[in-house]
């Protein structure tokens, strides 16, 4: 069987060869017989990094997203279909505000043939190196990885990929370069968006349902989590049938980190100035424009496409993307491409951080 690239171009043998062994690799180490990952889920737990069903949903999510279809449209998308001339060091900088938040980059640099060293975050420190280790017994990553960043001391990396606050980015590469790792010169793909909004248009079952997801999951800490909706009702003729959603996806998700005793002072502070807001002590939602910036909050805005798109370009340095229900739906002049919804908290593997395809980068680095 032939594979061709979106321009028509055959892929080559050697990286449909690797998919199918990428793909073996990761259905062992996705499987309930894999020691390694159940210990490292346990111990996960166990030291308050996350809560179980947070990991069990990110782990179904990768079941579903990480197929050899999948990763053959991701190649075909990036027009990989000639093999890497010259391997390169890219030194990857994992994020740990979600469990394995890090693993399109991890097989980005797999998939791409580069040589791989990775920066575990000490959020995320046992869940990455599994899916590392397992990568590197079947020969499909070479490299170096440590939760301590000078462990990596004299690395030099040709290429740095990076996921975070766009505030630590300046520390970050002195710290880099002080260790001899990587500088101001080295080619780099930084992701530094917060936060998505979600556009609905109705109260229905389904859709107030996945708005409790999309907001929820994880409480809320993923650039792909929603922290604004705009709605064509207000927060006050819905509050009391969303937070029934809320509540009901908290029974089963139970929030994991709680936040801290300044959401409540900002409820009065609402409060007192009359600005409309749902308490739910773990969670506020507040119907205001602001721009997302504190965890924990929901921004409730009443409005449509255009009130939608209008806040998307306010607010473009620090938004994923906008979420709606249609498929059909279009949200004339947003900086970004519509995603559905129910797709918010499990996005394809070859889904674009920031507008940007890791893979297509990786492959064209020079």
């Amino acid at each position: 069987m032939q594979f061709f690239d979106r321009s028509g171009g055959v892929m080559n043998l050697q990286i449909k060869q690797r998919i199918n062994k990428l793909q073996d690799a990761i259905d062992r180490w996705l499987s309930p017989g894999n020691d390694h990952l159940r210990e490292a889920i346990d111990r996960s737990v166990k030291e308050g990094f996350f809560s179980f069903p947070d990991i069990k949903y990110q782990i179904q999510a990768l079941k579903k997203s990480i197929k050899r279809g999948e990763l053959i449209r991701w190649a075909e998308q990036a027009n990989h279909t000639e093999w890497i001339s010259e391997k390169k060091k890219v030194l990857c900088l994992h994020a740990g505000n979600l469990p394995l938040v890090g693993v399109q980059d991890i097989l980005a640099v797999a998939l791409s043939g580069h040589h791989y060293i990775g920066k575990i975050s000490r959020k995320d420190p046992y869940l990455p190196q599994t899916l590392l280790n397992s990568l590197k017994n079947d020969g499909l990553i070479s490299g170096r990885w440590s939760v301590e960043l000078p462990d990596l001391k004299g690395e030099r990396a040709d290429a740095l990929l990076f996921s975070g606050s766009v505030h630590s980015v300046d520390d970050l590469l002195e710290k880099l370069s002080e260790l001899d790792i990587a500088d101001n010169k080295t080619p780099q793909l930084m992701r530094t968006a917060h936060f998505s909004i979600a556009c609905i248009e109705d109260n229905s079952s389904e859709t107030m349902h996945h708005l409790a997801d999309a907001v929820f999951r994880y409480g809320g800490k993923g650039c792909r989590s929603v922290a604004m909706v705009v709605a064509p009702f207000s927060l006050n003729s819905s509050k009391c049938e969303f937070t029934d959603y809320v509540e009901s996806f908290w029974l089963k998700n139970p929030q994991h980190e709680k936040p801290s005793g300044s959401l409540y002072y900002r409820y009065a502070y609402n409060k007192a100035a009359g600005i409309e807001q749902a308490w739910l002590d773990d969670f506020l939602i507040e119907e205001t424009e602001h721009e997302p910036t504190e965890p924990f909050i929901l921004h409730w805005v009443q409005g449509d496409r255009n009130k939608a798109a209008e806040l998307a370009n306010k607010y473009r340095q620090r938004l994923q993307t906008v979420y709606v229900t249609d498929p059909s739906a279009k949200i004339e002049n947003a900086p970004v491409e519509p995603e559905l919804m129910r797709d918010a908290q499990n996005p394809p593997i070859w889904w674009k951080p920031d507008g940007q395809d890791p893979l297509k980068w990786l492959i064209e680095l020079k």
